[in-house]
């Protein structure tokens, strides 16, 4: 499905790209962020995506930079204090919208946190992501996924 309007999510590696200046997408993903900022791109976070965010950065395992918790919660905070990014959330049907996409799409294992960011989405009237993990929302005809 692909749609030209409302606000696009920004996936947990976009946030993770623009806050390592040594990651070959920083340039593009902290230029996509800035312009969200200052309310140019329509734009929004969730907690799981700022979540995600924070368990990637502060990990030696995953990051060759990690971030002190400190630092990596002040930026949890910048999206959350944002008023130009809009905050979605997921509602008390979370649930049941997970298990209706989850018998459409067959999901099992760890892509349950992908089809729960969908669900949040689409609960939210949100359709469109921004996202450099493409392969993982293929699927879901109900978004649009964008590589930024």
């Amino acid at each position: 499905m692909t749609t030209s309007e409302g606000p696009f999510l920004l996936d947990s590696n976009i946030l993770i790209y623009a806050a390592d200046s040594y990651s070959p997408f920083y340039a593009q993903c902290k230029a996509l962020i800035d312009r969200g900022l200052k309310g140019d791109e329509l734009l929004c976070v969730c907690p799981q995506v700022l979540l995600e965010f924070f368990a990637v950065v502060t990990n030696p395992k995953r990051v060759t930079h990690p971030l002190p918790p400190e630092e990596a919660m002040e930026e949890v905070r910048k999206y959350l204090q944002a008023r130009n990014i809009l905050k979605i959330y997921p509602g008390e049907d979370i649930v049941e919208k997970i298990a209706e996409l989850s018998r459409r799409h067959s999901v099992s294992g760890p892509r349950i946190f992908d089809l729960k960011l969908v669900a949040t989405m689409l609960s939210n009237g949100v359709r469109r992501l921004y996202t450099y993990n493409e392969e993982h929302f293929k699927d879901f005809e109900e978004i649009e996924v964008v590589v930024p």
